[in-house]
């Protein structure tokens, strides 16, 4: 089984206008102009593994309210299985529009979801009895209100615990307090802020020197986004991961797409973090040029091989 861990979930909502024009109505004829789907990191990296072929799949976290029960019920479609710890507040919605002509992308991310501490305790619970079979566990994206920033810290002292490997992607102070429990992969999640480990990042030198800093303070391996691009990190070794030709057309599950690559190259042909990365840049690659959220099959994977260049940096 793989265990994926998505805290703060959300309904995504997605509208394609003609044009995106503030205090003008749009009205929408098309349903294929209107996409609902279940969002959150780990979540989609599900569903991309789902679609990969692995029959097992379960995703963890927090829902709440009737909304809460339709989310469930999409997640369900995918064949996934939901292992979720319910709340009274009602579950979070993000809100994309994209415009056409111009080309604009505009997003309403909510962030008001809130959770009790006893809720916690029960999804602590949940996750110690979850993971005992799976092979590999996956924890991605924001927690919600309510929630202390070492859960991280906690779900990966389970996994030391039980001898189960983590791929960690978060933020903040959730992030810089799970180093301690030294997890296999991280990845840090900085758009919003631009910090890492409490550091601002700028320069191109602010990112060698924060991956270093990042495999310092526990992780064993490291990748970074860098602009359309990752910087990949192992022990003394730091590569560059850039494709080739690449023509942005959207962003939505690139990094979920990534994060399933990476696992079903690990899974399938053991732990070469180098190339392993190379699968995760060419899933990506897939979903940033088409108007797909999800990976379909691995043959989208393999068609793109061929045009993610990784280099050794002397840095």
């Amino acid at each position: 089984m793989i265990t994926t861990v998505t805290l703060n979930p959300a309904i995504d909502r997605e509208y394609f206008v003609s044009a995106n024009i503030p205090k003008e109505h749009r009205f929408i004829y098309d349903e294929q102009d209107i996409r609902v789907y279940p969002g959150g990191k780990g979540l989609l990296t599900a569903i991309d593994l789902k679609n990969l072929g692995y029959p097992d799949v379960q995703n963890i976290g927090f829902v709440g309210g009737k909304q809460g029960l339709f989310f469930e019920k999409m997640v369900q479609e995918y064949k996934i299985t939901t292992n979720y710890v319910y709340t009274d507040n009602e579950i979070r919605n993000n809100v994309f529009i994209i415009g056409k002509d111009p080309v604009t992308y505009t997003h309403y991310n909510d962030y008001t979801y809130k959770v009790d501490r006893e809720d916690v305790e029960e999804l602590v619970k949940r996750f110690r009895r979850g993971i005992v079979d799976s092979d590999f566990i996956i924890i991605s994206g924001s927690i919600p209100e309510g929630v202390d920033f070492n859960i991280y810290q906690r779900l990966i002292e389970i996994c030391n615990e039980l001898g189960k490997e983590v791929y960690l992607q978060a933020s903040g102070e959730a992030l810089n307090l799970a180093l301690s429990e030294k997890p296999k992969v991280v990845v840090p999640y900085f758009k919003h802020t631009r910090k890492i480990l409490d550091e601002k990042v700028v320069e191109f030198a602010d990112y060698v020197r924060m991956g270093r800093k990042l495999l310092e303070r526990g992780a064993q391996y490291v990748i970074l986004p860098y602009h359309c691009d990752r910087l990949l990190f192992a022990g003394d070794r730091v590569y560059s991961l850039s494709p080739v030709d690449f023509c942005l057309k959207n962003w939505l599950g690139t990094g979920d797409a990534y994060n399933a690559g990476f696992f079903d190259y690990v899974y399938r042909n053991g732990f070469d973090f180098v190339e392993a990365n190379r699968y995760a840049g060419a899933a990506a690659l897939n979903i940033a040029e088409h108007k797909t959220i999800f990976l379909n099959n691995r043959k989208e994977i393999e068609d793109n091989l061929g045009r993610i260049i990784i280099k050794e940096l002397e840095v």
